[in-house]
């Protein structure tokens, strides 16, 4: 039985690659700047293999800029724990895995991947959010465009209303228990017709709430080719910490970020050859990229750790770290301050002109060096 897992899993390794930047569901983060393997996860054969071949790119980068907020004693420096870096790094897997199904169920994971690739034409909002997350409308969780027929524009919306909604969870200006019907109420009236088109479509969803959304555990089996149960999330929890809710919602913005610098995902200033993302030194966007339009193999090239990973951070333009740990230092002063101003405003000109700048509006979506 382990052997048949291992050669399963060894077929995963392409599905896992999808992402901009790799995840690593199965480390855990332990109070330093390691993350180590999560000693629940060995006893899954497949959970083993898979923790030697992930890279945690995402993890390791937001334990970076939380690190790098406590050397520059950043706002907000003071009320960092460890905690808080975990429950972040479960909010920075989320868009890969909104379900929640790793690392518990990595061959779940794995068919419902595999099943939503084959059939992804069919895919409607009616369908859950992991598969809309990577192969229909909610790409923008990974700073893409939908269709190679989206403007640039209209994905630098879309990335700007999660920007807003998850910045606004995280720093608490929106309670973890409101309705989505009511968000109007917290959101700008632009990010809220997007809102309500991507998560209340016809009516769907409006009860839910960022605790629901954000807490989400379920699972699917497969039964058949092509036939699985029904979605189960009966292990969802219906009370969850405000403060895990936070964190999570800040990861989750931290992933969009982190994406956007990957070279597969988004083609930015100054260009340059190779299939690999550069995180330091990065300026606006030219284009974001449709991976309906690019190459399985070489969007991979992209997936790994960036080549300037190990450099110092740029003098110029934008690096990855710093942008990050600017995000967080920003939500964790609005938390710790709730009665002085927000920070949201001067975070998202931050953001629309800066880290998500783009030099064409009407730029539509290519596949980069990848096509």
């Amino acid at each position: 039985m382990m052997r048949i897992k291992i050669l399963v899993l060894i077929g995963m390794l392409g599905a896992f690659q999808v992402y901009a930047f790799d995840i690593n569901p199965f480390k855990k983060y332990d109070g330093s700047h390691e993350l180590v393997l999560n000693d629940e996860a060995t006893e899954k054969s497949a959970a083993i293999l898979a923790s030697l071949i992930i890279h945690p790119v995402h993890e390791e980068l937001t334990v970076r800029s939380f690190h790098l907020i406590k050397e520059r004693k950043m706002p907000g420096h003071r009320v960092i724990t460890d905690k808080m870096i975990d429950k972040t790094i479960r909010g920075v897997r989320w868009n890969d895995d909104p379900l929640n199904l790793l690392p518990d169920n990595p061959l779940v994971w794995f068919d419902n991947f595999k099943n939503a690739s084959e059939n992804s034409d069919r895919i409607t909002s009616h369908y859950d959010l992991f598969y809309r997350s990577h192969h229909h409308d909610l790409q923008f969780l990974h700073a893409m465009a939908s269709s190679d027929e989206e403007k640039a524009g209209d994905t630098q919306k879309a990335v700007m209303m999660w920007a807003e909604f998850s910045y606004k969870v995280a720093s608490q200006f929106i309670p973890v228990h409101t309705r989505f019907s009511a968000m109007q109420q917290f959101l700008s009236p632009e990010s809220f017709r997007i809102f309500k088109k991507y998560f209340m479509n016809e009516g769907l969803r409006k009860n839910w709430t960022p605790a629901y959304l954000f807490s989400l555990k379920c699972v699917r089996q497969k039964i058949g080719q092509n036939l699985f149960t029904p979605l189960d999330c009966s292990e969802t929890d219906w009370l969850p910490a405000k403060e895990d809710i936070q964190n999570i919602a800040l990861g989750s913005l931290l992933h969009v970020v982190q994406d956007s610098f990957s070279d597969s995902h988004v083609s930015r200033n100054p260009e340059y050859e190779g299939e690999y993302s550069l995180i330091h030194g990065r300026a606006a966007i030219n284009t974001f990229n449709a991976y309906t339009k690019q190459s399985f193999n070489l969007h991979r090239g992209a997936d790994g750790y960036p080549k300037d990973y190990e450099s110092a951070l740029s003098e110029h333009d934008l690096n990855l770290e710093e942008v990050c740990a600017q995000i967080i230092s920003n939500v964790l002063s609005d938390r710790d301050n709730p009665r002085k101003k927000h920070h949201w405003n001067k975070t998202a000109s931050y953001l629309k002109n800066g880290v998500f700048g783009i030099t064409n509006p009407n730029a539509l979506a290519g596949a980069g060096k990848y096509e």
